[in-house]
């Protein structure tokens, strides 16, 4: 009967910390997404991103910063959970009958074990890929950005002083009856700005695979050059003629040490590697470290309202946060020795949150003292 009763009370706390969890996890991917999104619409107002993308994007996003929004669901989670049953006398009434402390660390160590080994699969696996992923899209986002806005019948700028129009669209690509305008460099000699204005048959637009350079292909047409305003222009005709333009792709720049692969971060010594190897493995220990805290720290005294120590779960969270980024600052600029990582912040975080559970024994015996002085 015993074991009946113990196990009945191990789904229930069960089901009340998972519940827990679940709502505060839900309520901050809420406010995620809702940033992101509006992150994500303004890459696609300003046309950087393509509309079809947006889903996918959103998507990644969330993959990538979940691991900032587990750690505190799951302090919160029990905290609010445990601090219900203490408040409701439920947990007493179980203990009073003979529960073990056992039975609460084990329910919430379920949780607490199942949000871990999530943390370790996005910070490992998916949060790599999906970084990646991100900035594939990004990047060829950028690379085409000028290739999407092409449509007929409207006057397109291409960057550099660069404009260009068609009347229509053939099935192979191919612009017909094309307007082309472009702004000339003036010479050194303080000549004044010259126009080059090309009418032509048909016209192809090419991108270079690097996205560095964009061309624009002229068949059969005109070219009339000269300065706005003046009488002396230059005709050619022409059979073909091909104009390059600057394409603002943007320059991927260093690789970014988050897309890199854990065993890449590991075997190097670049600090903003080393960084984000221990970064990824702190946020595996920061998700068991402070749900094995969270149980003691949701102890509730007597007539202690029920989110009474909800302040100090937040507390804490914010101190540890705060020392985790502080920390991989100091690795990717070397303050920190390779072999120190993270673990210092860890064990800090321990301390503190050992003292937070002693918090209330602590002021009973200040308390006690002060009434044997008195």
């Amino acid at each position: 009967m015993s074991r009946r009763i113990g196990s009945i009370l191990f789904r229930h706390i069960l089901r009340e910390v998972a519940l827990a969890f679940i709502v505060v996890a839900l309520v901050l991917l809420v406010l995620l997404v809702t940033n992101q999104l509006a992150f994500v619409l303004g890459r696609v107002a300003d046309g950087q991103v393509p509309g079809q993308l947006v889903l996918e994007l959103l998507r990644l996003s969330v993959t990538e910063n979940s691991n900032v929004i587990l750690p505190i669901s799951l302090l919160l989670g029990i905290t609010v959970a445990l601090g219900r049953l203490y408040h409701d006398s439920e947990l007493a009434a179980a203990q009073a009958c003979g529960m073990s402390p056992v039975t609460v660390y084990a329910a919430a160590g379920v949780v607490t074990l199942a949000a871990t080994l999530l943390c370790a699969w996005i910070a490992f696996f998916a949060g790599p890929d999906g970084a990646r992923r991100s900035y594939e899209i990004r990047t060829e986002s950028l690379r085409t950005a000028l290739v999407r806005g092409l449509a007929p019948g409207q006057f397109r700028s291409l960057g550099g002083g660069a404009v260009l129009y068609f009347r229509e669209q053939d099935a192979a690509g191919h612009l017909r009856n094309v307007f082309f305008e472009r702004r000339l460099k003036p010479n050194l000699g303080g000549e004044e700005a010259r126009i080059e204005i090309v009418l032509a048959d048909s016209a192809q637009y090419n991108l270079a695979p690097d996205g560095s350079l964009a061309s624009v292909v002229l068949h059969d047409g005109q070219r009339y050059e000269g300065v706005a305003g003046g009488g002396a222009w230059r005709t050619m005709r022409f059979r073909e003629q091909t104009v390059p333009i600057q394409a603002a792709a943007g320059a991927p720049g260093k690789p970014r040490a988050d897309m890199q692969a854990t065993a890449t971060l590991r075997a190097s010594s670049d600090g903003r590697y080393l960084a984000e190897y221990h970064w990824r493995i702190a946020t595996v220990v920061i998700t068991l470290l402070l749900g094995v805290l969270a149980v003691p720290i949701a102890r509730l005294r007597p007539r202690q309202g029920r989110y009474g120590r909800v302040i100090w779960a937040v507390l804490l969270y914010a101190i540890y946060a705060s020392l985790l980024i502080s920390g991989r600052t100091l690795l990717e600029k070397g303050g920190v020795p390779a072999w120190a990582g993270l673990w210092w912040a860890h064990g800090l975080v321990a301390l503190l949150g050992l003292a937070i559970i002693q918090q209330p024994r602590i002021e009973d015996l200040v308390r006690r003292r002060r009434n044997a002085a008195a």
